[in-house]
């Protein structure tokens, strides 16, 4: 009987060694691998390189930013508009040489507050080239930020365009623009005509009076105005010069 008494209290040691890590184990188990939170969330971009953030960069959809940042405007009058030099988009026909006018629609480069491009976040909308685009990854390359993966993925991107301002930079280093208004003003007597559409070191040169033969001399695709190549200045009410350089 002596024996038996302390046998028992052996078994019992041996058990609990083997059955208290075992508890043990399971316990840090379950508190090291939490559920995976990971669902519906979006990763941020280092913004100083094109490497992602790996999975410290994952955040909940309920922390993201919900700014809606949209281009810069301009005022224009189009019945009266102020002095000023804006980008013009018309046809050879929209030119009325006997009332002495031009009809024609004004553009303005997109830009944008730099201020509210240095602050935006994942999850905010940026309104670009008239859609609304939902932020989901910033990229920073040498200054140039590409937005979703840039405009080949559906994307957009944007570089400084100097006096506190940001604006797109599209294929062959073209802007976006939006159309603030249309036109029908007179054509001043002092008017000049720089068209550099066939030569850009070789631009044809036009006033007032030699209008109708300029317009004439014109053939083809030279036809049309376009907001990317062609500018209108206007003082006073009246267009004074117009200047079409050469693009490709």
């Amino acid at each position: 009987m002596k024996c038996m008494k302390k046998i028992k209290p052996m078994i019992f040691a041996l058990l609990l060694s083997v059955t208290l890590p075992a508890t043990l184990l399971t316990g840090c188990m379950s508190e090291s691998a939490p559920e995976d939170e990971t669902d519906g969330a979006l990763r941020i971009i280092n913004r100083e390189s094109e490497k992602e953030v790996d999975q410290t960069g994952i955040i909940p959809e309920e922390d993201l930013h919900n700014s809606d940042i949209r281009p810069l405007g301009m005022d224009y009058d189009s019945t009266s508009p102020v002095d000023s030099t804006v980008s013009a988009e018309f046809n050879i026909k929209d030119f009325d040489i006997d009332a002495g006018t031009l009809s024609f629609r004004a553009y303005t480069e997109e830009l944008f507050d730099s201020a509210e491009i240095t602050l935006m976040q994942i999850g905010d909308t940026l309104n670009v080239n008239g859609e609304a685009l939902v932020v989901e990854s910033i990229q920073d390359k040498d200054g140039e930020l590409i937005i979703n993966g840039g405009i080949e993925e559906g994307g957009t991107d944007l570089i400084s365009n100097g006096g506190g301002t940001y604006r797109v930079h599209g294929m062959d280093d073209y802007a976006t623009y939006i159309q603030i208004g249309a036109s029908t003003l007179p054509l001043s007597e002092d008017l000049k005509i720089s068209d550099a559409y066939k030569d850009a070191s070789a631009p044809v040169e036009a006033d007032y009076e030699g209008l109708a033969d300029y317009l004439d001399s014109l053939e083809g695709a030279s036809d049309s105005y376009s907001y990317l190549s062609t500018k209108v200045r206007i003082e006073k009410g009246k267009i004074v010069e117009i200047t079409r350089i050469w693009t490709p």
